[in-house]
C-alpha cells in the first residue's frame, strides 16, 4: 500500500493509492457470506417471536438505510468523482434503498410483495457476487454497502416473519414485473452514464455469464431463478392445503361468506 494512504482516500476510495486485495472468493468474501446466511436464519426466527420489536427496529433501519446512502452520494458528488446522473440510484440495491423505506415508512402495501422480493434477492446475489475484495483495505464506499447488502435481507425477513405483508405465490408476478421495470431502469442509466455497468448488465464479478451477448441479464436472471426456488415452498404449501380442505370447511367458509356479506349490505 502506498505511504501517503489518508483517511481521505479511504473514505473516497482513491484505488490509485491502495493495494490490490484478493479478490473475490477470499476469506474474508467467504466469512461474510456465512454470517450473512447464519444471520437472516437467525433474524426471521427472532422476529417471528418479537414481531413488535421487529417492525420498530426495521423503521430504524429504514433510515439508516436512507442515510448513509445519501451521505455516500453526497460524498461521491462533492468530492467530483462522479456527476450528478451518475451519483443517482442506478443500481438496483441503490434503488431499493430508497423505494424499500418509502414503501414501509409510509406504509403503502401495494406492490409491496415486489420490494420485498427485488430487496431480498437483489442484495443477497450483490453480497455473494459483489467483488468489494479488489482492494487490500476495504473502503468507506465498500462498508457502506456491505452494510446496506446486510440490512435489505434483514428488514425484509422482518416483514415476512412478522406478518407484516402476506405472500401469496398469485401475486409474485408482481416481482417479475417489478425486476424488468429496473432493469430497463438500469439499461437507461448505462446509456446516459458512459462507461457505466449499472445492475451489472455489461459485465459483472461471476464466474460465468449466461449469455454471450455485450448487453446481458446475468443478475437479472439470476435474481428471478432465485425468486422462483423460493415461492416454490409457499406454491406447494398452498397446493397442498387447498387439497385437504374438506367439503366441510368450503361450507363453512361459504356461510361466513354470506353472513359478511348480509352484514354489510
Amino acid at each position: 500500500m502506498n505511504a501517503t494512504f489518508t483517511f481521505y482516500d479511504w473514505l473516497v476510495e482513491n484505488k490509485e493509492v491502495m493495494g490490490d486485495g484478493p479478490g473475490l472468493w477470499c476469506p474474508l468474501h467467504i466469512t461474510f457470506i456465512v454470517l450473512l446466511i447464519a444471520w437472516i436464519v437467525a433474524s426471521f426466527f427472532i422476529f417471528k417471536k418479537y414481531k413488535s420489536f421487529a417492525l420498530k427496529l426495521t423503521t430504524v433501519l429504514c433510515f439508516i438505510m436512507l442515510f448513509f446512502r445519501i451521505f455516500r452520494m453526497t460524498l461521491l458528488l462533492i468530492s467530483g468523482k462522479q456527476t450528478f446522473v451518475e451519483v443517482l440510484p442506478w443500481h438496483l440495491c441503490h434503488l431499493m434503498s430508497f423505494v424499500f423505506p418509502l414503501f414501509y415508512l409510509f406504509k403503502i402495501k401495494k406492490g409491496f410483495l415486489a420490494v420485498l422480493a427485488v430487496t431480498f434477492f437483489g442484495g443477497l446475489i450483490t453480497f455473494l457476487f459483489g467483488d468489494y475484495y479488489y482492494l487490500s483495505t476495504l473502503s468507506f464506499m465498500h462498508l457502506e454497502s456491505l452494510l446496506l447488502h446486510f440490512l435489505m435481507p434483514t428488514v425484509v425477513m422482518a416483514c415476512v416473519a412478522t406478518g407484516y405483508v402476506k405472500i401469496r405465490v398469485k401475486d409474485f408476478w408482481q416481482a417479475y414485473v417489478g425486476l424488468f421495470l429496473i432493469a430497463l431502469w438500469s439499461a437507461l442509466g448505462n446509456y446516459l452514464v458512459e462507461d457505466a455497468n449499472f445492475l451489472y448488465l455489461k459485465e459483472n464479478g461471476l464466474p460465468f455469464t449466461l449469455f454471450g451477448w455485450h448487453f446481458y441479464f446475468t443478475y437479472a436472471i439470476l435474481v428471478l431463478c432465485c425468486s422462483i426456488i423460493a415461492i416454490s415452498p409457499f406454491a406447494i404449501y398452498e397446493h397442498y392445503k387447498k387439497k385437504k380442505r374438506t367439503s366441510f370447511d368450503i361450507i363453512m367458509e361459504t356461510i361466513k361468506d354470506e353472513n359478511f356479506k348480509t352484514e354489510t349490505n
